[in-house]
């Protein structure tokens, strides 16, 4: 599962060549997630005393949000070759290569990157992120570890670490205190927030972790940001307490604010089975897997659905379905 997320998350560069949260996760940990809080790719490589390289690099974002990927190239090259000595193209480089999921040209061109630049907190962390999705993990650590010595105040690494030790390790304690050390550097984090959360959801700790999805829920709202993972724990919890009404009303806020995330479907035709509405929760299920084909749990519970619903022909199909994704895709 974690490297169909990495492969699915290396698309979600934002123009300024920084890694976006995954608005299309699971309720499981990932390795993308939150915004790089360190300064522009730009300035973060020091490019201030040389005005024509910092309009140069300035010039790429605008060319990668227009989809002119050559162009981007192209001038890329040219810092690569007007300043040898520093690691500002050769990180653009690599973000150009993520972008189209080539993923070990890119992990050479960060690594150059760090080779050139190795106090620039900017190019660890990207380099980090890139060791994790080829499952380099013990590198993938090196980087963080790093980041919490030079650039102690930079959330994202402890953020990154919860989320390996949590998921990727099945640790997590250790995964809590990374999220709970990402949140004493940046309150305003509702990544790690949810996963905090989260994590206190799976150890049993219903309460606290009702309080961390509801700060999470305000935290977003405050913020404007589409983000629904939150209302979703919210809903969770309200359903293993059988409060089916309070549930659903969390499940709507949730698609309200994410439409087009599956697992806010999901979530809701899971709800609909639970309660008994079994044609309601076949078609959330069939939404979900229109916005997520690659997901295998709405094809298992589809065709337990239409197996109850007898339903062959259709049950066959879901349990087709739901073994090449499995297969395809390497999920438990």
């Amino acid at each position: 599962m974690t490297a169909l997320l990495l492969r699915l998350l290396a698309q979600n560069v934002n123009a300024q060549g920084l890694p976006l949260a995954s608005l299309s996760a699971q309720p499981t940990a990932s390795f993308w997630g939150g915004e790089i809080t360190v300064k522009g790719a730009c300035s973060a490589f020091g490019l201030e005393s040389n005005p024509e390289a910092a309009r140069t690099c300035q010039r790429i974002p605008t060319r990668l949000s227009g989809g002119k990927l050559d162009e981007a190239r192209q001038l890329a090259d040219t810092l690569v070759t007007e300043l040898p000595e520093s690691g500002v193209g050769h990180y653009w480089l690599g973000i150009l290569q993520l972008k189209q999921e080539k993923f070990i040209s890119a992990l050479r061109h960060f690594q150059a990157a760090v080779d050139r630049s190795p106090g620039i907190p900017m190019a660890h962390l990207i380099l980090g992120i890139c060791y994790a999705i080829i499952r380099q993990f013990e590198l993938f650590k090196q980087e963080m570890l790093w980041l919490t010595e030079h650039a102690p105040n930079e959330s994202l690494a402890y953020f990154y670490l919860g989320q390996y030790y949590s998921k990727d390790l099945d640790q997590v304690d250790k995964g809590m205190e990374y999220f709970r050390q990402a949140l004493q550097r940046n309150p305003h984090d509702i990544r790690s927030r949810y996963l905090l959360g989260y994590a206190l959801e799976l150890k049993g700790d219903r309460e606290k972790a009702m309080e961390e999805y509801e700060a999470g829920v305000a935290a977003a709202a405050a913020q404007g940001a589409p983000y629904s993972l939150p209302l979703q724990g919210v809903a969770r919890l309200y359903l293993q307490e059988n409060n089916e009404d309070k549930a659903l009303e969390y499940v709507q806020k949730a698609i309200q604010l994410e439409p087009k995330l599956a697992s806010n479907h999901l979530l809701l035709g899971k709800l609909y089975l639970w309660t008994g509405d079994l044609a309601k929760g076949v078609a959330a299920l069939r939404q979900a897997i229109d916005l997520d084909p690659a997901n295998a749990a709405p094809y298992y519970l589809l065709f337990r659905t239409y197996l109850t619903l007898k339903m062959p022909a259709e049950a066959k199909w879901a349990q087709a379905r739901f073994e090449e994704v499995k297969k395809a895709y390497g999920e438990d």
